[in-house]
């Protein structure tokens, strides 16, 4: 009879599967899983490690989303599988530290869902068992993740308190460069919210340099669209227009779900220039591209900015879906943009109620909402 594979061993292997996730390293994480998957067949039986490894699997997909949208399964069936089994054993069966790998992954699944009270409520409880993580690395993500989120919460300070926390491990190791840079977009957003707009320049084009030194070409991208996005900002639009092209370009290529986000960004500041011909070209574009992916807030989006500036038409549709979805941050750029559009070409009527719904929603966004920044790192 051949001999069990001890589950200890596929373990440690699935903690190097882990590391290659982190690091976004597509192609080594995707050899890893197929090594995994066969030893599984062959391991001796043990429910932790089996929850372990569907719960990477899910971390695995999570990661596909955002850098191989067609390659990734789906996962809200792949959470519902990970719950059934989770179910199946006791609480007292189930290692602590799988315990805060699920609340943790469960919470990043929420957040990329855009339920943002859902999200932190399971990164809280996933904080709570923070002291079973020994690894420090693990550690500085967990802070990142929870920097990303309260930066799109408004909550700026917190944000860059546990972004300074994170940044400081990933600074201390030179395999970890991407990792940085991911925290100083964290850092460049808050800049931004806080309307430090010429330090978030400083940090973003600080980043862009460090990403050249990466082969990280999502990296690369996610680097020129905010700092597009900060350009943006500051009413420099040709300085604007050129860094979110060159991001738009690479997420085409590279079949991103940020495409959508950037066509929105991209036909905004074309909008600001008065290329209306450019700006219907890329809205058709980010359209199709939104609906290929299910991306409904950029289409509700875009649809506000063609109604706008274009068809001049009623907007009420839209905005009452990303008040559905808990955008007010978006709500309150975009009311305001509008209501100033609107007030110059003598539409005092819209203008006076668009102002209206942004101070709403300015209301709600201090305790909290979304943000506009791509930080993301999977």
């Amino acid at each position: 009879m051949k001999q069990k594979i001890p589950s200890e061993n596929v373990a440690v292997k699935l903690n190097e599967w882990y590391s290659t996730i982190r690091k976004n390293q597509v192609t080594d994480a995707e050899f890893i899983k197929s090594e995994i998957t066969h030893e599984l067949e062959q391991m001796e039986e043990d429910q932790n490690v089996l929850l372990y490894y569907s719960l990477l699997e899910f971390r695995h997909n999570l990661m596909l989303k955002d850098l191989k949208p067609n390659k990734a399964a789906d996962i809200s069936e792949s959470l519902s599988k990970i719950e059934a089994k989770k179910e199946d054993l006791q609480n007292s069966q189930i290692d602590e530290l799988i315990n805060y790998y699920y609340w943790f992954f469960k919470g990043m699944y929420e957040f990329k869902q855009q339920n943002f009270n859902t999200a932190i409520t399971c990164y809280k409880i996933a904080e709570k068992k923070l002291a079973f993580v020994n690894c420090e690395e693990e550690k500085a993500e967990f802070y990142y993740k929870l920097s990303e989120i309260y930066y799109h919460l408004k909550q700026n300070y917190i944000s860059m308190n546990y972004a300074t926390m994170a940044l400081d491990t990933f600074k201390a190791h030179e395999t970890l460069t991407e990792k940085e840079i991911y925290c100083y977009f964290v850092i460049a957003g808050n800049q931004v919210d806080t309307m430090k707009y010429k330090e978030a320049l400083e940090t973003l084009k600080a980043a862009l340099n460090k990403t050249k030194t990466t082969n990280n070409i999502h990296l690369l991208a996610s680097a020129h669209f905010n700092l597009g996005n900060c350009y943006f900002y500051l009413n420099k639009f040709s300085e604007s227009y050129e860094h979110i092209q060159k991001s738009l370009a690479i997420f085409k290529e590279e079949k991103s779900a940020y495409e959508a986000k950037a066509l929105f960004q991209l036909m905004y500041v074309c909008l600001k220039q008065e290329d209306f011909v450019e700006a219907l070209n890329l809205y058709e574009q980010g359209i199709k591209s939104s609906r290929v992916i299910n991306d409904k807030p950029h289409e509700i989006q875009l649809n506000i900015l063609k109604k706008i500036y274009i068809d001049h038409g009623s907007t009420e549709e839209e905005f009452k879906y990303l008040e559905s979805k808990g955008l007010y941050p978006d709500i309150e750029e975009m009311a305001i943009d509008a209501a100033e559009h609107y007030n110059k070409i003598g539409k005092l009527e819209e203008s006076v109620e668009l102002y209206r719904k942004a101070i709403k929603a300015m209301n709600i966004n201090k305790k909290g909402g979304i943000g506009h920044f791509l930080p993301k790192s999977n």
